[in-house]
């Protein structure tokens, strides 16, 4: 006799009980699922009688069936039609000049323009994973900034937009030209890695008549759609092409000549060239001076930790 008073014949004996009501259970599951499936008049009567019966189950699936259509809503792409687009867009132009202190919030949707996947897209990283299928990496040394990369900069230079927060890793935003101090990372970039908690990102713990204004340019369903002031649901470069027009201001064209990234870089010696398994990078022959002199120097380097390392403080002389 075992300790709770059963002996191993009696457990194992329950145990088969257990698990022929768990099978039984199982099947009488998918019986009604097969029943709901078909339309009411298509169901026999004693297939009516087993739905009276199985009350519960029949909440049940329902249930599930409710929250996977509304993950598939969630997943959808939806795009505003042109005239509603550019109403949208003009609303925004009005937010954009009345703001006090306007901060620019981005995701992996603005890069999926230069060829780096995003996440939740139809053929984004976690819906390819949850689908079962395999994912190709990116080397995200090949991708140069998109339209968006460069009106956000071209916001800032003209002081329209204050700060830039970025959930991406790639790099792009620096090197479209926007300075280190006007952008957070919240998870670093593909030179450095940053964990950062941001509760207040949000401004949460205000009331909802104290949170800044929420503006979101999305094809698809996003947690904050509920407290945004107006969703555009629109790509990014369509949305930035028209609003960068809609304030009459030009989108400058990215070069590589002006990318911070080659300032950095170090130029492989003879014989390196097979030291490394990466594709090296160059700036494009197409891109060259117009003169055959040298290439035009680079913006000056500030310091900072893009590709150098932190700053260390000068040492002042002391005076004698």
């Amino acid at each position: 006799m075992a300790a709770g008073g059963l002996s191993r014949s009696e457990r194992k004996a329950a145990e088969r009980v257990r698990r022929l009501r768990e099978e039984q259970q199982r099947e009488r599951l998918r019986q009604v699922s097969r029943i709901l499936r078909k339309a009411v008049t298509e169901r026999s009567a004693e297939e009516g009688r087993l739905l009276a019966e199985s009350e519960d189950l029949v909440t049940e699936l329902q249930g599930r069936s409710r929250r996977r259509e509304g993950l598939k809503r969630r997943q959808e792409e939806v795009c505003d039609d042109p005239e509603e687009l550019r109403r949208k867009v003009q609303e925004l132009a009005s937010a954009v000049r009345n703001s006090k202190y306007l901060v620019v919030y981005t995701g992996a949707g603005i890069s999926t323009a230069a060829s780096i996947p995003d996440y939740r897209g139809p053929n984004g990283v976690w819906t390819l994973l949850q689908k079962g299928r395999s994912i190709s990496a990116t080397d995200l040394s090949e991708a140069d900034p998109t339209l968006t990369h460069m009106s956000i900069a071209r916001l800032h230079e003209q002081k329209l937009v204050q700060h830039v927060v970025s959930q991406n890793c790639d790099g792009l935003h620096l090197r479209s030209g926007l300075p280190r101090m006007a952008i957070s990372e919240l998870h670093g970039n593909m030179h450095i890695e940053v964990l950062k908690k941001y509760p207040r990102l949000w401004c949460m713990t205000k009331p909802p008549s104290r949170r800044p204004k929420l503006y979101i340019v999305n094809l698809q369903w996003t947690p904050k759609d509920d407290w945004a002031t107006l969703k555009l649901h629109g790509k990014c470069d369509d949305v930035m092409r028209l609003l960068m027009d809609e304030l009459g201001l030009e989108i400058p064209h990215y070069s590589r000549w002006q990318d911070p990234i080659f300032s950095l870089a170090t130029p492989l010696r003879a014989g390196e060239e097979g030291s490394h398994s990466q594709k090296p990078l160059c700036r494009s022959r197409e891109e060259g001076p117009s003169d055959q002199g040298t290439p035009p120097s680079p913006a000056p380097i500030r310091g900072g930790w893009f590709g150098r390392g932190c700053t260390k403080r000068t040492k002042r002389k002391r005076v004698t």
